[in-house]
């Protein structure tokens, strides 16, 4: 049986609103608008009735999807005028980013179905 509580879906939705924020501060508003359409998504599986285990691994393969690959997320470098502020930006941006692939992990983990 899944172990997948509704707040792990909720942390997972922050952290995407959270890159998306930090992708508009760093002038990369495409990235930030997959975010966001990928934070919209995990609070439809969190708004629904009932809990579609279906949708939350289609969202969080589509996720990974986006952090693999030649020309993934974790590429991005974001941008400022302020030097200072691009630094706080990006070690931010690189924290959350850490902190979503262990959320995926994570989920990933509880998906799995154990027969007794």
């Amino acid at each position: 049986m899944q172990k997948i509580e509704k707040w792990r879906v909720e942390e997972l939705s922050l952290v995407l609103d959270q890159l998306a924020e930090f992708l508009i501060k760093g002038n990369n508003r495409e990235w930030a608008n997959v975010f966001l359409h990928f934070d919209s998504e995990s609070r439809k599986i969190i708004q629904a009735e009932k809990f579609d285990i279906d949708e939350l691994k289609k969202l969080v393969r589509n996720i990974k999807n986006c952090l693999s690959g030649s020309c993934s997320l974790i590429e991005v470098e974001l941008q400022h005028e302020n030097p200072v502020e691009k630094a706080m930006i990006n070690r931010k941006f690189s924290e959350g980013k850490a902190l979503l692939f262990s959320i995926l992990e994570d989920l990933e983990n509880r998906m799995v179905e154990f027969l007794s």
